[in-house]
């Protein structure tokens, strides 16, 4: 069978993932991470129950609005976030 695609990258890799689920005030959240290979300070987040996906380091946690929109939550909820991910990043 032929390819109808011209692949730019096509390769299978072994990464170590960091699973953490807690408790907040408003609800339970679960995430994954995942080092980024194409910048160290920063790591593949992903919100395992809304099905999205950011690649965040510490500054990021800083601009206004970011977490509100790459996750789609709530201004609280986001603060809630935030906090956390200031932990563990």
């Amino acid at each position: 069978m032929e390819n109808k695609f011209d692949y730019l990258i096509d390769e299978t890799v072994t990464k170590e993932v960091r699973y953490i689920s807690f408790m907040s005030n408003l609800r339970r959240y679960d995430f994954a991470f995942m080092k980024s290979k194409d910048n160290p300070d920063k790591y593949i987040v992903i919100h395992l129950q809304e099905n999205r996906f950011a690649v965040l380091g510490k500054k990021d946690l800083s601009e206004k609005g970011h977490i509100e929109h790459v996750f789609h939550q709530s201004e609280m909820e986001a603060d809630e976030i935030r906090a956390f991910l200031r932990e563990v990043l």
